[in-house]
């Protein structure tokens, strides 16, 4: 395939991904407001289990079928990915299986004793069956993926959001009545409906497509190729969804050790973790995947021994960063009540909106860092990183939260954001061997975001920025006008910096 149709392969995948994200943060807003605070506490503590549970499930089969399906075809042996794949879906049936009638006997302890909330118990029965489904779904998007059909597995994303959409909205105006319980537990169901819509609708083109492969060549162990990458793989993910979960269990038991009750633990815990955080983390997700087509470049860059073209690479890619991460600095600390009430009818989370989003340039940062060491085959670094991470935070949990209650977890934000940001960036520029430029990283766009702040709070009382979603559109728009001609101002290379980015993701030149 020419570099042109990968380089298009690799903007479709990245054009769907921003748009299924943008609709799924946009409906997760619509059942954050119908479930509330406590609600979203038992829908983290829920998921948090769910993560481990589909990470043994799949075994790490999705991306070793993508690596290995791939060098097959580079060796011409489609014979060979026939077998891949009749073993791969094989063991994530087998593996998956097990894991749902594990799941559903031991329901009531899993709650009980691993997550200490009763309410649970629902949602993880109606949920689990789900991991069937995205297991078999990885492992046929990773052979779609490797023979560069990138539309179908992007195409399954939008139809597993409608059927998602629509399943959870009818589902919860008809169970959340019943209680908390009901609705998160039917918000689930709607979600493994929405799995079940995506695994048909891949299953149907795999099966189409399955007869073509039928060239022939020398046999190779191809089960011991898939075990030699799904087993490390499986191992750092069960660790990391493991100790994430863990976290989440501890924040909620510390909360009641602090003095509160049960509902109020869960909701102080829905509130950060359910709700300000997605909100906070959504324009990185979506500038993550604008990123994944520069990631490449990187790797390609690093192959070569360029060390010029790799240190211009990296240094515009961080300058970038700092530029989108300070904007959105600004637009939230400028507008938390306006967002918070738009988004979920919450004005009274605008304060947490605004103190945790005063840490997104540094999650910036730490984000392209570690896509950029990706790039260069550091990933047991970053294995490193997140473990030393995950330690950190769990004792800060246990030593601080009990102790000073929901404001424990601002300052475990902030030093676990410090910590994974200096780590990986440090590891960057020792590989890379470019300079930490403080200035053109940090102070001038620090310097433009205040000042854009102090304009917009000035003006505020002409503009008259409100909930509504006008109101809110335009002070979002005036912010970034303002921010950006004081960033060009303060940054010299800020238009060079912003043409380069457009003319690669867009144009590719």
């Amino acid at each position: 395939m020419s570099k042109q149709n990968i380089l298009r392969s690799a903007a479709v995948l990245t054009l769907s991904g921003i748009i299924a994200k943008s609709v799924d943060f946009g409906f997760r807003a619509f059942y954050s407001t119908r479930l509330g605070a406590e609600g979203m506490g038992l829908f983290s503590l829920v998921f948090s289990f769910h993560s481990i549970i589909l990470t043994f499930a799949t075994g790490g089969l999705g991306v070793a079928v993508s690596k290995t399906v791939a060098e097959q075809y580079a060796k011409g042996c489609t014979d060979n990915i026939k077998k891949i794949m009749r073993f791969a879906l094989l063991c994530v049936f087998l593996l998956s299986t097990a894991v749902i009638l594990a799941t559903c006997i031991f329901s009531h302890r899993i709650s009980v004793t691993f997550l200490k909330e009763p309410r649970t118990r629902l949602s993880i029965l109606t949920l689990s069956p789900s991991i069937l489904f995205m297991s078999i779904s990885y492992c046929i998007k990773g052979y779609f993926y490797a023979s560069r059909k990138v539309f179908i597995p992007a195409s399954s994303e939008f139809v597993e959001q409608a059927v998602k959409i629509t399943s959870i909205t009818l589902l919860l105006n008809k169970f959340l009545p019943m209680g908390i319980s009901c609705g998160c537990a039917a918000v689930f169901l709607g979600i493994t409906i929405g799995e079940l819509s995506s695994c048909l609708y891949l299953s149907v083109f795999y099966l189409k497509d399955r007869p073509q492969l039928r060239q022939v060549c020398q046999r190779e162990n191809v089960f011991l190729s898939l075990a030699r990458i799904a087993l490390p793989a499986m191992t750092t993910s069960l660790s990391g969804a493991f100790l994430r979960m863990q976290e989440n269990v501890l924040i909620v038991s510390c909360l009641k050790k602090f003095g509160l009750n049960n509902s109020d633990a869960l909701s102080r815990y829905g509130i950060i973790h359910g709700m300000v955080m997605p909100l906070i983390i959504f324009p990185l997700t979506l500038l993550s995947s604008c990123f994944t087509l520069l990631i490449p470049e990187i790797s390609r860059a690093d192959s070569m021994k360029t060390r010029l073209r790799l240190s211009t690479l990296v240094s515009r890619l961080y300058r970038f960063t700092a530029f989108g991460g300070f904007l959105v600095c600004t637009i939230f600390t400028t507008l938390p009540t306006e967002l918070s009430s738009l988004v979920y009818s919450a004005p009274h989370i605008a304060k947490s909106v605004f103190v945790i989003a005063l840490f997104s340039p540094i999650m910036f940062m730490d984000s392209v860092s570690c896509g950029i060491l990706n790039g260069l085959g550091k990933q047991t670094n970053l294995l490193i990183f997140s473990f030393c991470d995950s330690f950190l935070r769990i004792g800060l949990i246990l030593f601080l939260t009990p102790r000073t209650g929901i404001s424990s977890l601002f300052v475990i934000i902030f030093i676990s954001n410090i910590f994974t940001a200096s780590c990986t960036m440090r590891k960057v520029l020792k590989t890379t061997k470019i300079p930490f430029e403080l200035s053109g990283w940090f102070f001038r766009h620090l310097i433009a975001a205040i000042l854009t702040h102090f304009t917009a709070t000035s003006l505020s009382v002409f503009f008259n920025y409100g909930s509504s979603v006008f109101s809110t559109v335009l002070g979002i728009a005036f912010i970034i006008g303002v921010y950006t001609l004081y960033s060009s101002c303060l940054c010299k290379n800020l238009r060079t910096d912003m043409t380069w980015f457009v003319k690669r993701m867009f144009l590719n030149s």
